[in-house]
């Protein structure tokens, strides 16, 4: 008998530990699914993206992070709409000198305190700063990390990867006139 309320109390100990542990990781690490291709080459369609959540005083140019942009690039003031999330470049931080082409003042102007640029790295396909001016730090959710390849999440192949594969076509590219309409992001 006492083994059994030892391990019914090892069982409530290892439940609480896993439990613990899980709103750590959702309060710590953000999992995003790229949908566009603003980010491309280093992010394509259907890449898993793991990122860490970070304070905007950590972050650095150059790092790859996840925005809570809002479609209009507006939100009630001191609040973020939920469901937009996109993966950008830092540009710019905080006091750093506008890169030109961004909407905020003129280039030179200083990014504001507590706003950041982000920028896509296909700026062809890429809604960002040059679009809605600087987002406020508050809106950057966290930092990619890696891209994640977890066993049974099945990674979406773009259109055009499935049919070269299949008919062997190698991709010949002479202008813009040959890319297919996506979604920018």
């Amino acid at each position: 008998m006492t083994w059994l309320i030892a391990a019914a109390a090892m069982t409530v100990v290892l439940l609480a530990a896993a439990r613990a542990t899980l709103t750590w990781v959702r309060r710590a690490v953000v999992l995003v699914l790229v949908h566009g291709r603003s980010m491309s080459p280093a992010y394509l369609p259907g890449d898993w993206v793991v990122g860490r959540r970070v304070a905007a005083a950590r972050l650095r140019r150059g790092d790859v992070v996840i925005v809570d942009m809002p479609p209009t690039g507006r939100a009630p003031e001191g609040h973020t709409l939920l469901g937009r999330l996109t993966i950008k470049r830092v540009a710019a931080l905080p006091g750093d000198a506008l890169p030109a082409g961004v909407l905020g003042g003129g280039p030179g102007a200083p990014v504001p305190a507590g706003h950041v640029v982000v920028l896509g790295d296909n700026q062809a396909l890429s809604t960002d700063s040059r679009h809605h001016g600087p987002v406020p730090s508050a809106w950057v959710v966290g930092r990619a990390v890696r891209k994640a390849h977890l066993p049974g999440m099945r990674t979406v192949q773009p259109r055009d990867a499935t049919r070269k594969r299949r008919s062997g076509a190698v991709e010949h590219r002479s202008g813009a006139g040959n890319e297919p309409a996506a979604p920018s992001d």
